[in-house]
């Protein structure tokens, strides 16, 4: 909360979301957002990086996942969390607070998903840098044809 309250107060007229990890528990979910309702925020982003490493289905031997570092994964591992963490924030807030729903998309169908699931925006980051700088054209043409 005093980080948070010391943000809102120094963004002033700046719109100011929060990003949460996929990591948290849904009775955590709860209280992150609870409280950006509560201190007026413009929105959440659901969600950021995992740091966990199991029941992830990865298919990379374990040794080299241990050896790149306990930093955050990010990618279509993160897809079903992420899909779960974006329905039960968008069950908690008003339609016009604004969710970004981040993690593990990759395809127009991913978008489509995350908008039907009450997504106000979707990020990608992942599958921009594996298909490169006209993924967000394929994502567009893509929720036209569909």
């Amino acid at each position: 909360r005093p980080l948070l309250t010391a943000v809102k107060d120094a963004a002033e007229d700046t719109p100011l979301l929060v990003k949460i990890a996929p990591d948290l528990s849904d009775d955590d979910i709860r209280d992150v957002t609870a409280l950006a309702l509560e201190l007026g925020l413009q929105g959440i982003v659901a969600t950021n990086t995992t740091i966990a490493r199991d029941d992830l289905g990865l298919v990379t031997d374990p040794a080299v996942v241990t050896a790149a570092g306990a930093g955050g994964l990010s990618g279509k591992p993160l897809a079903p969390r992420a899909l779960e963490v974006l329905r039960l924030v968008r069950s908690l807030v008003p339609d016009s607070f604004c969710v970004i729903s981040a993690g593990g998309v990759e395809t127009a169908a991913d978008v489509r998903e995350r908008l039907d699931a009450g997504a106000t925006l979707v990020q990608g980051y992942t599958g921009f840098l594996y298909r490169g700088p006209l993924w967000a054209r394929q994502i567009n043409r893509g929720l036209v044809r569909a």
